[in-house]
């Protein structure tokens, strides 16, 4: 099976509520599983959110595309936005050995996000931040 969408979401007036709500419908025509389904919204909650409190923060005229496609039993998502260069994945993972009263805050989203996918892919591509996860839809069964 094969599906996809394209959504483009712009500057401080994004929510990223219609972008769950996207990939819920998304995820419903391509109908993918309901744990997938959930993964997939909170993936695509996190690194919204993310964009909206610090890449519009720095640039509050940047915008966002989202593409989702499902290719047989492999799906990828593709985030890509014209806000300041920033590498998510270079990022440190959060020590969760550390009780969260006494973790630093930040760091969660992007342990769910590499958690829930399979591979993960950052680059800056002209003006604008790339980011390429994947996942198998058979991991979702």
């Amino acid at each position: 099976m094969s599906a996809s969408f394209r959504l483009v979401l712009h500057g401080a007036q994004a929510k990223a509520s219609s972008a769950i709500a996207a990939t819920c419908h998304f995820a419903l025509e391509a109908r993918l599983s309901a744990n997938l389904q959930n993964d997939l919204c909170v993936i695509v909650d996190e690194v919204v959110a993310n964009w909206l409190c610090h890449g519009c923060a720095a640039a509050p005229a940047s915008e966002m595309e989202i593409e989702m496609s499902l290719d047989g039993e492999q799906l990828l998502l593709r985030f890509s936005d014209t806000a300041p260069p920033f590498d998510p994945l270079a990022q440190a993972a959060p020590d969760l050995a550390i009780p969260p009263d006494r973790r630093p805050v930040g760091g969660l989203g992007l342990h769910l996000i590499r958690t829930l996918t399979d591979s993960q892919r950052y680059a800056r591509e002209g003006d604008r931040n790339l980011l390429e996860l994947r996942r198998s839809i058979r991991s979702a069964l």
